[in-house]
């Protein structure tokens, strides 16, 4: 009798669907990717983490947690809004599709962190002026990166018809960052000791 079981979930999979490969044919592979996906950018953004608050042993151990913190908090808040928008618009892209394709597109997003930490955490201990605008830096590279890729993602996902979905999108990363912002400001300091204008929330931006 041949097994029904599917092989484990590798990391070359998640990579190649985040960067556009072809889906898996099940819709339960599919799932699994995407929670594989969450998990692994959860912990690349500890890795982040840990490198931003270098500057103190103490900051470095609080932001192992802080940094994935945020993160998943921000997208629980956004995540719903997105789905409604789903159903108002009546868009043809399916609730699971969505929440698969903003996974991949976070673990991209804080794979783009982790890459840039070890630059980051070289230029606090080396450099008094470069250090946290290389930080803030890093951080704005990674959301963009992760909005394109959410993007692109959802544009495979539905080729004809998706002007629902994409305004969805616009919908979701819109309110993922308003509570990124704040939940930075709950959870600050996370980049150096002293915290950036950033994390002081919307109060803290010069408008």
């Amino acid at each position: 009798m041949q097994s029904t079981l599917e092989p484990p979930i590798a990391f070359s999979q998640l990579m190649n669907l985040t960067c556009g490969g072809e889906r898996p044919a099940s819709r339960a592979r599919e799932t699994m990717l995407s929670v594989y996906a969450l998990a692994i950018g959860l912990v690349l953004a500890a890795v982040w983490g840990v490198a931003a608050g270098s500057s103190s042993a103490e900051l470095a151990l609080a932001d192992l947690y802080k940094v994935p913190m945020v993160i998943l908090l921000s997208a629980v808040t956004a995540l719903p809004a997105g789905l409604v928008a789903l159903r108002l618009t009546n868009a043809k892209l399916g609730g699971l599709e969505l929440a698969g394709a903003f996974a991949t597109s976070i673990f991209g997003g804080t794979l783009v962190l982790a890459t840039l930490a070890p630059l980051v955490a070289i230029y606090y201990h080396t450099s008094a002026k470069a250090g946290v605008p290389l930080a803030l830096g890093s951080v704005f590279t990674a959301l963009a990166t992760a909005s394109l890729l959410f993007a692109r993602a959802v544009s495979r996902r539905m080729p004809a018809q998706r002007g629902g979905s994409l305004l969805a999108v616009v919908i979701l990363v819109a309110i993922f960052l308003a509570a990124l912002l704040q939940f930075v400001a709950l959870a600050s300091p996370i980049i150096g000791v002293h915290g950036t204008p950033l994390e002081g929330g919307f109060d803290g931006l010069r408008l």
